[in-house]
């Protein structure tokens, strides 16, 4: 009885230790299928529900065609190297730059009734220009003729600097007349598009009138809360700030590319207003109109900006 007993014993133990056995090879097996089955099965598929977001915008307002180059550039490619979208705006199409009479080689003065021309010379070229150098229909380079290839400029020097052709949008104040009107119009409208950019034009303090007018007029919108202070900067021009004595009462700093390697690429834009081709329609517009300022500028592209009026 005692060895059928402990026969019996040993029986179950080894029944029990084969059902534990096969019930845990069972569980293995089970789970071992399903990561074999999971490494075959395909990648499941991200889908990314978030939308993109949006580049931060700053908008130039540009008095006149090449004071975006000369007072401007700087800036414009370091906004670039940060991501931002740039918008320029150009205010007026110039037709009153003095460039016009170095093209024509004189200007017309009115004295005592009689209509009496000036020559004017080129010191660019060292001569004196004539309309006729252009082809133009009519022997003169009317006010018309000018607006037209300064917009023509401004485009080509946006294309240089990497600028879409639907970021540079131009307007039709007449320069030297701007007015509180017209400039509140531009500036509501960029406002109203863009209520979250940043601003930039020239200073209240520089000596063209118009740039001078739009730089009063945005400090007028930062009196009234529509723009913060910390969203604008106000340029000097390249006369104001190194052909004048001037002391400010604000502080001014010189502001240079981030990266010395976009010196290339405002220089490319910088040509396009140096382009003397009149067979091909290229009048050097920005050149004849301030050949120092862009003289003095290929030789040290810093510009002096301040932040506040």
């Amino acid at each position: 009885m005692g060895m059928n007993r402990a026969g019996l014993k040993q029986k179950r133990g080894m029944t029990f230790f084969l059902t534990f056995t096969f019930i845990t090879l069972a569980i293995l097996g089970v789970s071992l299928g399903k990561i074999v089955s999971a490494q075959n099965r395909p990648a499941p598929r991200i889908v990314h529900t978030e939308k993109p977001k949006p580049k931060p915008v700053v908008i130039y307002f540009v008095p006149h065609a090449d004071d975006e180059v000369l007072s401007m550039a700087p800036d414009i490619v370091n906004h670039q190297r940060m991501g931002y979208d740039i918008h320029l705006v150009l205010m007026s199409r110039g037709e009153h730059s003095g460039a016009r009479f170095v093209i024509n080689g004189f200007r017309e003065v009115t004295k005592k009734g009689k209509v009496i021309k000036i020559p004017v010379y080129c010191v660019w070229h060292n001569t004196y220009h004539s309309a006729n150098e252009i082809n133009d229909p009519d022997g003169y380079y009317s006010t018309e003729d000018l607006a037209r290839d300064r917009v023509k400029e401004f485009h080509a020097v946006a294309d240089h600097l990497g600028i879409p052709r639907n970021h540079v949008h131009v307007y039709d104040l007449i320069n030297g007349r701007f007015t509180e009107q017209a400039v509140r119009q531009v500036y509501d409208e960029f406002l109203s598009r863009y209520p979250h950019a940043i601003f930039r034009t020239m200073s209240r303090f520089d000596y063209h009138r118009d740039h001078a007018f739009l730089g009063q007029m945005m400090a007028r919108y930062e009196q009234e809360g529509k723009i913060k202070p910390i969203d604008t900067v106000y340029f000097l021009s390249i006369y104001k700030a190194r052909f004048t004595k001037y002391r400010l009462p604000v502080k001014v700093v010189p502001l240079k590319l981030i990266n010395p390697q976009d010196r290339k690429k405002i220089m490319e834009a910088v040509q396009v207003y140096l382009r003397w081709e009149p067979s091909r329609g290229w009048h050097a517009l920005g050149l004849h109109s301030v050949p120092y300022q862009f003289e003095s500028f290929m030789k040290d592209m810093s510009v002096q900006v301040h932040y506040d009026n």
